[in-house]
């Protein structure tokens, strides 16, 4: 009985890990838009899909889990007071961790945005002042075979 419960805290460290992951490529991606450096911004983002797709797939691995402990509804709040008394403080900690590491990851994936919006603010503005810049050189009737 008491496998299935250490096999699901293993699997919130598994997945501590990719939120670690998804946090260290969006703190990438701030600083790659800091430096208008598109090439790095479009491989965060590539990354950031693989992601999400493992994502969807451990999502999958912890309906599985839960089910298969009897917690199928039960949130990860109240995942210590369904476990038995010997496992709480485990679960506490273990969900816990994983609340920080989701916090750290929506941080930093909010600064990422927050920058990636002010970038784009920038384009559009300077795209709007070049199209109000009067055109010099002349018209296009100058132009000579």
């Amino acid at each position: 009985m008491y496998e299935s419960y250490r096999e699901y805290f293993a699997f919130m460290a598994q997945l501590g890990q990719t939120l670690d992951r998804l946090t260290e490529l969006a703190k990438e991606k701030t600083a790659a838009v800091r430096r208008d450096d598109l090439l790095a911004v479009d491989e965060c983002m590539k990354q950031e899909q693989a992601l999400s797709l493992t994502l969807r797939v451990m999502d999958k691995k912890r309906e599985t889990l839960l089910a298969a402990m009897g917690l199928r509804d039960v949130s990860l709040s109240g995942l210590a007071q369904h476990c038995p008394e010997e496992l709480r403080q485990e679960a506490r900690a273990a969900a816990e961790d994983l609340r920080d590491r989701y916090a750290l990851y929506r941080s930093a994936a909010d600064v990422a945005r927050t920058t990636l919006e002010c970038n784009l603010h920038q384009i559009d503005k300077m795209l709007a002042d070049e199209a109000e810049a009067p055109v010099s050189g002349g018209t296009i009737a100058d132009i000579r075979a």
